[in-house]
């Protein structure tokens, strides 16, 4: 139909860390994205450290049902949402994976065709949020708007 403006979905990539912290990515969404036009994709890095120590099976399962609950703690977060007429829920995917953080979140949004990434600022104390930090690389590389949450 001419004259007719169809939205499509804004693919949002939020970077969490298990933080309370980082949880506040989910505060802003709901307050400036509207569920129906907004599919969500929360992404959990377990940071990936080389050293001489073994891990058993046991500790990775561990680390990996820690991840899903992290997910699963912002997915709900973002289930019930309702505010005035609006009663949708946003289309919420959770991904977890193994490795660098900022590398890893680059290469999902860019890979994964996103439109946005909302993350919040480092957790770190002292030197560790001036030098290395996550936030921070993937500002300066990312090929996608980002959205930092103080």
């Amino acid at each position: 139909m001419k004259g007719c403006v169809t939205m499509s979905m804004l693919k949002v990539l939020i970077p969490l860390d298990g933080s309370e912290k980082s949880m506040h990515s989910l505060d802003w969404l709901k307050k400036f994205l509207i569920p129906k036009n907004t599919e969500v994709t929360l992404f959990h890095v377990i940071e990936a450290i080389h050293s001489n120590e073994t891990f058993s099976v046991q500790d990775v399962e561990n680390t990996g049902l820690k991840s899903k609950e992290i997910l699963d703690k912002a997915a709900k977060k973002l289930k019930d949402y309702n505010v005035d007429t609006l009663s949708t829920n946003y289309k919420v995917n959770k991904l977890n994976t193994w490795g660098y953080s900022a590398d890893l979140i680059l290469k999902e949004a860019k890979e994964g065709n996103y439109d946005m990434i909302i993350i919040t600022k480092s957790s770190g104390k002292g030197i560790s949020r001036i030098i290395g930090s996550v936030t921070m690389k993937v500002v300066r590389d990312s090929e996608v708007a980002v959205v930092v949450i103080p």
